[in-house]
């Protein structure tokens, strides 16, 4: 069975937000036990572009299938520090989320310092955060500066209790990532949305960037990730035919680093 550890849900309202029984129908066809449906906080931006979801709404979508589905809230340091906690302290006891989305494309570096309470929070409640890394996000006001991968390295060193998972492998800065998350071992990568990556530039990068994270990082700090339903066949297919990793990294890749990740039991 596999874990698919960033998803998303779109707003209620959107044309993008689909019902629980699709994401069901696709995961069952493909043995994905369970995905994470991570929040959305894109500051003052998402609040234009009504792209912003509320907690309620992730927690009313996992809590209709608790076993398939994990949650995760977000935060913005652009809100007041205060906020941020509270949001996070309701998230996790309150609504059972299990983990923080940031996304610094919408106007933060991940080591600004308004965040430093944020990952005092989560090393002390034990739960991962997500950080976008790399690719700019399509919507209008997103801003690639902000999604280079050598300002992790602030975070890895102040915060060796915390567990960061990089989204998307930070591509296209892959060497500039294995250098932060080196001797960093709280640092974990997931490989979501690369397959459309891939497509849109016409050249191969999902086995090329699998095959050097996995050299450099070790299979055990590679994890599954697809970024959206319609991706995840695509990107199990590219695990599978990746004639570089053994069946025991697959596992791991797959299963067993998420298991990890999110503190589940076999």
């Amino acid at each position: 069975m596999i874990i698919d550890i960033h998803n998303h849900l779109s707003p209620k309202g959107s044309p993008y937000c689909l019902p629980a029984e699709e994401y069901l129908s696709i995961m069952d066809e493909l043995d994905v036990e369970k995905a994470v449906i991570l929040g959305k906080d894109y500051g003052q931006l998402g609040d234009r572009q009504c792209s912003n979801l509320p907690d309620e709404e992730v927690a009313s979508f996992v809590k209709a299938h608790p076993d398939r589905f994990i949650g995760f809230t977000a935060v913005h340091p652009d809100r007041a520090t205060e906020a941020n906690l509270e949001r996070i302290d309701r998230a996790v006891t309150e609504l059972g989320l299990r983990g923080i989305k940031l996304n610094p494309a919408s106007g933060f570096y991940p080591n600004d310092k308004r965040l430093y309470p944020i990952y005092e929070k989560a090393s002390a409640l034990r739960i991962p955060i997500v950080i976008h890394m790399g690719l700019k996000p399509p919507a209008e006001g997103n801003r690639l500066k902000y999604c280079l991968p050598v300002y992790l390295d602030d975070v890895a060193v102040d915060f060796p209790e915390l567990t960061i998972v990089v989204a998307h492998a930070a591509y296209p800065w892959v060497d500039d990532l294995i250098m932060a998350a080196l001797y960093a071992p709280n640092v974990f990568v997931d490989i979501s949305t690369l397959n459309q990556v891939e497509e849109v530039l016409g050249y191969p990068v999902v086995l090329p960037t699998l095959a050097k994270i996995v050299k450099a990082l070790g299979a055990g700090r590679v994890v599954f990730g697809s970024d959206g339903i319609f991706n995840i066949q695509p990107l199990i297919a590219a695990v599978r035919r990746a004639d570089f990793l053994t069946d025991s990294d697959r596992t791991k890749i797959l299963r067993e680093n998420a298991l990890k990740i999110l503190r589940l039991t076999q």
